[in-house]
């Protein structure tokens, strides 16, 4: 059922998605044509991407289809850049032919820039090692397959429909209604910001001390609001299900823990949210008839009237405490993968048992004052009933036994051998050979049990050994070759993981009282060691896709300065995102840090078609301060557009439809604040960093040319001054220069 509501909600969140990301598309070309035209890539680019996934073997679930609900306003940009460009030469003028073959020449590097840059940043996400590795394999690749084919749509069927289908610019003003008068109030309200913008840059190139001191002091206080946000692996879910451990002391039969598991069982059930629950006593990979264990499935979320899973646990847990505390109840999250694991899990090696016992309470003592985790146990249990025979060396020697031959002959008797194997329709059964039940109660027979010396010969049991009844562990767990204790708990929700783990990381390193034991160990397993594993992974992806988007742009521009303005935009994306989920309370979690990884994609691409015009400007003369000015009018309108498509399509994302959606929230959240942060900042700070980086790179060529022996000096110091006193270039002969396309600066170039 969480399966099939997963599913169900990702593909509700898909077609909402789409919805209003054509709607944003509507508003701002206010034509039904061209939306139409723009709307066509998302149907393309999805049936694309569900061949290419059946191509490569992938399957639908709720992970690709993850990718393709978050992939809605990425598939749509790439058409608005081409559709909104020609739609500006219809404007201009232009018969729609004519219009659509300029307007994609004019945009086609800054879209093929954008596309490759969103795949340059989730394709080593496809690639990261490990179980999280496999986990999000099929997420990135997805995405690329998508945009591949989004790109696709972008440079050929949207230009051709464009000159065929789009109608001119007086059909695209014949309006009437109220729609059309709606349309055009948001036109010219479109035309007002454009002005108000142009405004803008003049005062942030006029000012660009203040400009930078300002998103610096904007970046570190996100910086610094960061820290407010807490760090887990997956955030809490309500999914409706979860399991309850039951303990009875050592040595309890299975028929006492059995009614004791129904009477519980029978409790739990009475309770209106609660729809079924299986009961399995006993431990099978322990042995131990002393425990039992409980799953919960509560009714759906609208039938609970408010009650979420974690406030129901919490009922139970103040029930099951009150009226059962002799069955040392725990309410424990639902281990839908099995093997027993819980969120977080800390096991301490070392081959003492008591060492490890008496250190690992003291700790777990301290773990409970930390209002992260909650129902704390361990896995070690003491007391249980144990019959020992204890060999006398001196008198086994006298009488040829060997303590080997003595243990091996004992747990024959009592265990068994596993004499042969039985096989039957394919399948192997082991036979075991052991004696009866009623001959292997060793403390009862300890005096007629008979074992062979090394002659064959029958020795009394009782002549070489001496019995001990006792208590012992009810399991010894092994890891490393080395004993160990597990301190295992839940996560409460909305609770910092990775500040716990640094924090008891330094207590066992340093703190006097908790300071670990000299030879003994600690590893983190479960939800911690995937959590560490997920950090290292997102570090290696974020830095391969810093590199590859940057060895994308430096080959598509030939210049390795253009980049730099252009990833300016990246840090400026994690601001929003930091302050997004402070705000919304949420965690940094493997969602929200899979939308941190598809910002450094899309947050470039404002970048690249500002950046990418103006060098266009620069090409027919204008200087570089112009250049800027009239690519951040002309390119406001696709930069608004894409974003605001973008937010739309994680919109239904970051509310969370149903319980089922509650988990991904935080990547909605993520992506839309930092879509927020890094358009408003790149539209202040980047005309700024254009202008002084580009100025940087000409001043550097010049003192080049003029170190390596330029045959005309004298037009190098003229070009030099120039730059200096930010006038034109003297001279067309300044030609010599490459500009950040590798091609010839314009005469007059700035």
């Amino acid at each position: 059922l969480w399966i099939e509501a997963n599913v169900f909600d990702v593909k509700e969140t898909i077609f909402i998605g789409i919805a209003l990301a054509v709607i944003v598309v509507f508003f701002f070309l206010g034509s039904g044509r061209s939306t139409f035209i723009t709307a066509l890539a998302l149907p393309n680019s999805l049936i694309g991407a569900f061949i290419l996934m059946a191509v490569a073997g992938f399957t639908i679930n709720v992970m690709t289809l993850l990718a393709l609900s978050i992939s809605v306003g990425l598939l749509i940009d790439d058409a608005i850049v081409v559709r909104e460009n020609i739609f500006r030469h219809i404007e201009m003028g232009k018969n729609p032919i004519r219009a659509a073959s300029e307007g994609t020449a004019e945009v086609r590097l800054a879209v093929i820039a954008t596309t490759l840059a969103v795949i340059a940043v989730f394709a080593p996400v496809g690639f990261i090692p490990g179980v999280i590795g496999q986990f999000l394999r099929q997420f990135g690749l997805t995405v690329c397959f998508a945009m591949m084919i989004s790109l696709f749509d972008a440079l050929t069927i949207a230009p051709m429909l464009s000159a065929y289908f789009a109608g001119t610019v007086e059909h695209l003003h014949e309006k009437k209604g109220p729609v059309a008068r709606m349309l055009q109030a948001f036109d010219k309200f479109q035309t007002w910001l454009e002005n108000k913008y142009e405004s803008f840059v003049h005062k942030t190139m006029a000012n660009p001390l203040k400009t930078i001191a300002f998103t610096l002091v904007i970046f570190l206080g996100s910086c610094a609001t960061g820290k407010l946000v807490p760090s887990t692996f997956l955030p809490a879910q309500d999914n409706g299900e979860f399991q309850i451990a039951l303990e009875l002391p050592p040595g309890t039969s299975l028929e006492k823990m059995t009614e004791k598991g129904q009477a519980v069982n029978a409790r739990v059930s009475k309770e209106k949210e609660v729809r079924l629950t299986t009961l399995t006593v006993g431990n099978y990979l322990g042995g131990e008839s002393n425990v039992a264990e409980m799953y919960v499935s509560m009714v759906t979320g609208k039938d609970r009237k408010g009650v979420n899973t974690s406030q129901f646990k919490d009922r139970i847990r103040e029930i099951l405490a009150k009226e059962y505390p002799d069955a040392n109840p725990i309410v424990k999250d639902y281990d839908a993968v099995g093997g027993g694991m819980r969120p977080f899990n800390l096991n301490i090696m070392g081959n003492d048992m008591k060492v490890l016992d008496e250190y690992t309470q003291k700790l777990a003592k301290y773990i409970k004052t930390s209002p992260v985790l909650k129902d704390i146990d361990t896995n070690y249990r003491s007391g249980k009933p144990e019959f020992q025979v204890v060999p006398n060396k001196r008198r086994m020697s006298m009488l040829g036994i060997s303590s080997v031959g003595l243990g091996q002959d004992l747990r024959a008797q009592v265990e068994g051998v596993e004499a042969a194997k039985f096989r039957e329709n394919g399948i192997e059964y082991d036979i075991r050979v052991r004696l009866m039940d009623e001959q292997r109660d060793l403390e009862k027979d300890f005096k007629s049990t008979l074992v062979p010396n090394i002659n064959n010969r029958l020795i009394r049991l009782s002549d070489v050994t001496t019995p001990v009844k006792t208590t012992g562990p009810t399991k010894i767990n092994r890891q490393d070759r080395m004993r160990y204790i597990q301190i295992n708990a839940d996560i409460a929700p909305g609770g910092d993981l990775n500040g716990l783990m640094s924090d008891l990381q330094n207590k066992m390193a340093n703190d006097p009282e908790l300071k670990l034991p000299a030879g003994y160990t600690y590893a983190f397993i479960g939800q911690a060691e995937n959590f560490q594993e997920m950090q290292a992974g997102m570090i290696m992806a974020m830095g391969l896709g810093i590199l590859f988007i940057f060895l994308v742009l430096a080959s598509l521009y030939e210049s390795f300065v253009t980049p730099a303005t252009i990833m300016l935009a990246l840090p400026l994306a994690m601001c929003g995102s930091l302050v997004s989920l402070a705000i919304a309370r949420e965690t940094l979690n493997i969602f929200s840090m899979i939308g941190m990884v598809m910002l450094m994609g899309v947050s470039a691409k404002n970048s690249i078609l500002l950046v990418d015009y103006a060098n266009h400007q620069l090409r027919e003369g204008k200087s570089r301060t112009e250049a800027m000015v009239i690519a951040g009018r002309t390119r406001l309108r696709p930069i608004l557009m894409t974003t605001f498509a973008l937010i739309f399509g994680m919109i239904p994302l970051a509310i969370g439809l149903n319980e089922a959606s509650k988990q991904r929230t935080s990547m909605g959240w993520a992506i839309i604040g930092g879509l927020i942060s890094s358009t408003l900042l790149t539209l202040i700070v980047v005309p700024v960093a254009f202008v002084y980086i580009d100025r940087f790179r000409a001043w550097s060529n010049i003192k080049l040319k003029k170190l390596v022996g330029a045959t005309d000096t004298e037009l190098l110091e003229a070009d030099l001054k120039a730059l200096e006193e930010g006038k034109p270039l003297p001279s067309s002969k300044s030609e010599h220069l490459s500009t950040s396309h590798g091609e010839s600066a314009a005469p007059g170039q700035a």
